[in-house]
């Protein structure tokens, strides 16, 4: 095999062989019985074939199991007494994607392709109000995108 400067890549190692053997082999199982560590436990359908033609190459293995996904996250909020003040010196503390934090929630999470309007009409949005209601402050949304891990 050629890198990307038309050389030939090394041989691999033994170690690297045997465990390239033992990935093929957990890949080999068939879909309703496979599982992984990802948080989802299975390879994305839409990336299988590439997996496939990635390790059919000799010094080339992948464990990849996520095709990309597109999430939306609505952010929580944490409140915390600061510095020994009554309840109208506390501070907040915005729960972020991670999801840690009060009232922080995933939205939607999609392995598949969303298309044009679908993510929007998913989420039920409607027109929200231009302003927030007194004494009530805004949370974030995320929509995310990331894309196939390797």
């Amino acid at each position: 095999m050629l890198n990307r400067r038309g050389n030939s890549l090394p041989e691999p190692s033994s170690s690297f062989v045997v465990r390239k053997r033992k990935i093929l082999e957990q890949l080999a199982v068939p879909d309703s019985e496979y599982t992984d560590a990802s948080p989802k436990g299975t390879v994305d359908i839409g990336i299988r074939d590439l997996i496939g033609e990635i390790n059919s190459v000799q010094g080339l293995v992948t464990t990849s199991s996520c095709a990309g996904r597109v999430s939306v996250f609505l952010e929580g909020r944490k409140a915390s007494l600061a510095g020994g003040g009554d309840a109208d010196d506390h501070s907040r503390q915005v729960a972020g994607v991670g999801g840690k934090g009060a009232g922080g929630t995933w939205l939607h999470v999609s392995h598949e392709a969303v298309h044009g309007q679908e993510w929007i009409e998913a989420l039920s949005f409607t027109n929200p109000p231009q302003n927030a209601p007194p004494g009530q402050e805004r949370r974030l949304i995320h929509f995310k995108f990331e894309p196939m891990v390797s």
